[in-house]
């Protein structure tokens, strides 16, 4: 059996269906196909001319019949609180799939790094996560200062770096405003908006914690 995993949805390639937590996700047997698709091929851009021979089965049709899936599936991805750009653009050749894929086996990830802010905190294992008001964000901060995906925390074990995503209010760490990407230190304190966060490496001693999903 093979299941794709990411963000919160899961992809069932035998049972085909799409589903995030307990909730089927609907998506046309072509747009599921596509999917499915671009998740086996990740993390490499797949071409036009390829995606079209795949999901139409060699038969002749418009580029448009595949802009229309890609919308498809995006707009199904973003209304269950999921990212839009999980579908990404390679402009002039393709698309790819722009997500965290995680291993099925993987029901225990490790905390590399923790988020405490005035009403709430998070745990954040290896992977890009983003950082807004939005429900479907890792850290959701639920402040009129933050944008809906304000930025991005991309965190390994080697290192951690933010990045804003053009949000309104800025994200500063200390006291600077970035307009690039930044790596942290260890230990650090970020501002999201109007919202100073403090973050932590955890690392992989006795200090490292676990989510379980």
């Amino acid at each position: 059996m093979v299941r794709f995993l990411f963000d919160r949805f899961c992809l069932d390639s035998d049972q085909k269906l799409l589903v995030r937590g307990d909730e089927p996700v609907r998506l046309t047997p072509r747009a599921f196909r596509l999917l499915e698709y671009l998740l086996r091929q990740h993390p490499k851009a797949v071409s036009k001319r390829e995606l079209l021979d795949h999901v139409w089965a060699g038969s002749i049709v418009e580029e448009a019949n595949l802009k229309t899936l890609v919308l498809e599936i995006r707009n199904a991805l973003e209304e269950r609180g999921g990212r839009a750009d999980a579908i990404r653009t390679a402009y002039g050749y393709g698309y790819a799939f722009n997500g965290v894929l995680r291993n099925e086996d993987a029901s225990i990830d490790v905390a590399l790094v923790a988020l405490r802010w005035a009403d709430g905190s998070a745990r954040l294992p290896a992977g890009v996560h983003l950082i807004g008001r939005a429900a479907g964000c890792a850290v959701t901060i639920d402040a009129t200062s933050v944008s809906r995906e304000h930025a991005r925390l991309e965190v390994s074990r080697d290192e951690m770096i933010l990045t804003d995503l053009g949000s309104k209010n800025g994200t500063f760490v200390g006291t600077a405003r970035i307009t690039a990407p930044v790596r942290l230190f260890d230990v650090c304190r970020i501002t999201i908006g109007e919202v100073a966060v403090d973050v932590t490496r955890l690392g992989t001693d006795t200090s490292t914690e676990t989510i379980r999903r």
